[in-house]
């Protein structure tokens, strides 16, 4: 079967006889493709392809014979997804998904038909590489070209000259990607986002947005409000021996800064994603990221990397931090840090300071040991027009969890420490928390609906296994409901994170049903090694796939994706089915 998406037929074959034939046989070979039974034994190390090689940089709108049933008339905008496209760097390995390069792939929706387009992020480790044919700067999660004993060497001769180690680490931007006021950003939370043209993805450059991510970075997932039309983004900046700096940014439509919130909170040493009510912020203080002097002195002599130093600490605080918005106490919180929590003196200095934040409105509430990495929403419950309680879903892993991936299927040790949906419930008058566990599926990448951040939702959709004994890979789709009536779509390979795509856009911050819309996701067949993106009926996701828009090579796992409503591709592109793109993998 011919790898594009039409065959080129010569003219001498062209009659009338033999031209319906080979369309017929085109069709054939387009459309049929195998859908497996869902329940079937998947070998594992076919499910690893999905993270090997290098992705192809293509544009091309797809054929309607490489979609089965038919995309929704309404579904039109675009959507957005990030994630790494490569698995070496000029020879070496990648140890973990998460220091490879960020692809960021376009579906974009208009008329009923679609059109795809993927594109490297041309950040600066991968443009220079490029040039010296070579691995430059090393990987966060442990990827390095050089031996230990350099890097040992190094650190030496600096201390002994009293000279600065300074480490390249790269910034693959390549965990999230979405667009607002003009701009697509795709980003990696240890570093600053990259611009790119939001109809040829043709990297821009890094963004400050207007010089203000002065820390250098900005993480990877952001909020929407709806009540004021604002967007909400996070950089934090952990320290050696001082607090760490979160800085919390609110823009309009023009990217126009409105309000910036700075504080100084010690232990909060990691934050991947946070939520919103009207009236505060909400993060996770992770006991699972731990800032020591012999810690730092491993990862600068090459014996560890930051990532894989990420595991459970029990002598670190599990806390949730709830922010005001808009306070008005000083814009800088400075806080000295007790020495540990265990020690007498420390607890009596530590609820010193926890008093301090309270009177600055800054609430630390203890919570059960786990790490967050992603939250669903929140919201707020009142008493006589005064807020007591904050309610939000996240997904939590326990205290076994580490960054080192089972069988390599996952990113981390999903196997031995599944991630669950939990619920809890902050009381801000008594200062405890309540933690409830209200699904029992392997789960990752929970999503709510987002335009109505900070306010109650009662669905969230989750990339899941939900299968007994088989915590990974994650082959379902589950649709969490408060009230009851959980939904799971059992597919046909390997799932990615789902995206709801509300059926009026923005104004589905206030029209329609909250699961008035299509769910959008990434399905990987390892059996043929070929990629599909299947598009569901957001209220029963339980019948399966509206349309398969189906790919003729495998794209890699992706992490995380957005939908805008606008539509970047341009109608006097050529709607031709073969691969259009001449872009190089590489520079």
């Amino acid at each position: 079967v011919s790898t594009q998406s039409t065959w080129d037929i010569p003219s001498n074959l062209s009659s009338a006889f033999i031209l319906p034939v080979v369309r017929k046989l085109q069709q054939m070979s387009s459309t049929s493709r195998i859908i497996y039974d869902p329940f079937r034994s998947i070998p594992i190390d076919k499910c690893v392809k999905g993270w090997i090689g290098e992705a192809q940089e293509l544009a091309y709108w797809i054929p309607s014979c490489d979609i089965e049933g038919e995309i929704p008339k309404e579904l039109v905008g675009t959507f957005f997804r990030n994630g790494p496209g490569i698995s070496e760097i000029y020879g070496t390995q990648l140890v973990h998904p998460i220091d490879g390069d960020g692809l960021v792939c376009a579906l974009s929706f208009t008329e009923g038909k679609v059109h795809f387009r993927s594109r490297f992020v041309q950040q600066k480790a991968r443009v220079e590489e490029a040039r010296a044919r070579k691995m430059l700067y090393r990987g966060e999660m442990g990827t390095h070209d050089r031996h230990w004993t350099i890097d040992t060497l190094d650190t030496i001769k600096s201390m002994v000259v009293g000279g600065r180690v300074n480490i390249a680490y790269r910034n693959p931007s390549n965990t999230n990607v979405f667009y607002w006021g003009g701009k697509v950003l795709s980003m990696f939370e240890t570093g600053l986002p990259h611009n790119l043209d939001p109809a040829t993805l043709e990297t821009l450059g890094p963004d400050t947005l207007n010089g203000v991510l002065r820390e250098g970075k900005m993480a990877a997932h952001f909020r929407y409000d709806p009540e004021t039309d604002h967007l909400f983004t996070m950089s934090l900046k952990p320290a050696l021996n001082k607090p760490a700096t979160v800085s919390i940014h609110e823009w309009d439509r023009n990217w126009k800064l409105v309000h910036q919130q700075k504080h100084y909170i010690p232990w909060l040493n990691y934050s991947h994603d946070f939520v919103l009510t009207p009236n505060y912020f909400v993060f996770h203080m992770t006991p699972f990221v731990k800032i020591t002097k012999a810690n730092v002195m491993k990862i600068m002599m090459g014996l560890d990397s930051p990532g894989n130093q990420m595991k459970y600490y029990p002598d670190m605080p599990s806390r949730m931090v709830v922010i005001p918005r808009l306070n008005k106490i000083s814009p800088s919180i400075s806080m000295s840090i007790p020495s540990k929590d265990n020690d007498n003196q420390s607890k009596i200095q530590t609820q010193k300071k926890r008093e301090k934040w309270e009177e600055e409105g800054i609430v630390m509430i203890d919570c059960v040991p786990c790490h967050i990495y992603h939250f669903a929403n929140a919201s707020e419950v009142k008493e006589s027009d005064t807020v007591n309680k904050i309610v939000f879903t996240a997904v939590c892993l326990g205290t076994k969890f580490n960054m080192q991936p089972t069988d390599h299927i996952f990113l981390s040790n999903a196997k031995e420490a599944p991630g669950m949906l939990y619920r809890f419930t902050l009381d801000l008058k008594t200062k405890k928390s309540q933690r409830d566990h209200i699904d029992t599926a392997s789960s990752e990448f929970p999503i709510s609906h987002p335009y109505r951040h900070g306010k109650y939702c009662r669905y969230v959709w989750m990339m899941a296994s939900d299968r007994k004994n088989e915590p990974a890979p994650f082959r379902d789709l589950v649709r969490f409901d408060e009230e009851g009536k959980r939904q799971v779509w059992n597919s046909h390979g390997v799932v990615g994170e789902p995206v709801f795509v509300p059926r009026y856009g923005f104004h589905s911050a206030t029209q329609g049903d909250e699961d008035d819309g299509w769910i959008i996701a990434q399905v990987y067949h390892p059996e043929t090694d070929l990629t599909d993106f299947v598009v569901l009926d957001a209220k029963d996701i339980s019948k399966g796939p509206l349309c398969r828009i189906q790919l003729k090579y495998r794209l890699n796992y992706g992490f995380h994706g957005t939908f805008t409503p606008s539509v970047f591709v341009k109608q006097d592109w050529p709607h031709q089915s073969i691969y259009a793109s001449s872009l190089p993998s590489r520079l």
